[in-house]
């Protein structure tokens, strides 16, 4: 199938290569509907497989689109009231001339609220751009984020409120991972649930314009989460990691509500709502719950044009400090292009 598709796509352009001004709408117009044509029709009597899908394939559905989610988790310790406020003692005076002791700080309450946000702008062309944003609920300075544009074969990167720099090596490849690390949160939620989660036809419903197919989402009685085996770091986990693991090991699906709206021509998901909770295999009261939303939010040409950020920065695979350092000592490691290497090829798609 895809020599055929190869074959047809050269004839194609072959074609439209003579088709005037217009020739590259024509081009792009029909190598989507060539790649349309080559992909299987959707099988909606298994609505899960949508969550599958990748960026690309709901564009080569759907067109160009944006898409935004948020996933609000809450883990509480049921039970542990949180104590009442009270002033902390006055620290001992310090003698004249040295720096006041150190008070450590209260600790923290059971019960943590963290929220995410991602943004996608994906373009039939395979050019995108993506946002993503954490608030893990510790406290002023301690949200995160990060922003990823792919454009004109070029990766560009930031850290929240940092600037852009090129990542000339990538090729697309990590910029991709990152982007359906984003787009896949609905599957990664879903697949917490496993086997307990009943995904029932509820009628039609109309998205953005488009007949959309709508599913129920519920808890399944009597079904119990999906497992994976995991492969477990070497030697003993931090207390962070460790109760990240006793929760996927041990976690104990009570509530599921919500719905899947998929695009009723390509299947493509156009929209999940799903709120519920979890419970601990030996972990009296505690109680983790969630809610997400992730939707298209708009398609085709309201969809504005993936463009390069504006004087990015050059790439820096290590501090200018350190790397001055190595070359005054001598020890300056040889470039790929001297060593008689070559940057590996982009992904195929």
């Amino acid at each position: 199938m895809t020599r055929t598709l190869a074959l047809a796509l050269a004839a194609l352009l072959a074609a439209c290569s003579r088709s005037g001004s217009d020739g590259g709408k024509e081009r792009l117009k029909a190598r989507t509907e060539a790649e349309r044509a080559a992909h299987p029709a959707f099988d909606f009597s298994r609505p899960g497989e949508a969550l599958v899908l990748s960026a690309d394939d709901v564009a080569r559905a759907l067109g160009s689109f944006e898409w935004s989610a948020a996933i609000d988790w809450t883990v509480a310790s049921e039970g542990a009231a949180e104590p009442a406020p009270s002033p902390a003692p006055p620290p001992p005076p310090a003698a004249e001339g040295q720096p006041a002791p150190f008070v450590p700080p209260p600790p923290p309450p059971p019960r943590v609220h963290a929220l995410e946000r991602h943004r996608i702008r994906q373009a039939t062309t395979g050019e995108f751009r993506v946002e993503m944003d954490v608030d893990p609920g510790l406290g002023p300075g301690s949200d995160t984020g990060k922003e990823i544009v792919y454009a004109g074969g070029m990766t560009y990167a930031r850290a929240r409120f940092a600037p852009f720099r090129e990542r000339p090596t990538d090729h697309g490849r990590d910029a991709r991972r990152f982007r359906e690390d984003s787009f896949h949160v609905g599957r990664a939620l879903t697949a917490l649930y496993g086997g307990a989660l009943a995904i029932e036809p509820a009628g039609d419903a109309t998205v953005l314009g488009r007949t959309a197919r709508r599913y129920r989402l519920s808890l399944a009685p009597g079904a119990a989460a999906g497992t994976k085996p995991r492969v477990l770091p070497a030697g003993t986990p931090d207390p962070d990691s460790a109760a990240r693991f006793k929760f996927l090991d041990g976690r104990v699906p009570e509530s599921a509500e919500g719905e899947l709206l998929l695009d009723a021509e390509t299947g493509a998901p156009l929209r999940l709502r799903l709120a519920g909770a979890f419970t601990v295999k030996d972990a009296p009261g505690v109680r983790a719950t969630v809610e997400l939303l992730a939707q298209v939010t708009s398609l085709g040409d309201k969809v504005a044009a993936i463009e390069p950020p504006k004087s990015p920065l050059p790439d820096v695979r290590k501090p200018p400090g350190v790397a001055g350092a190595l070359e005054a000592a001598g020890l300056k490691k040889k470039t790929e292009a001297e060593a008689g290497g070559s940057e590996p090829v982009d992904d195929e798609q």
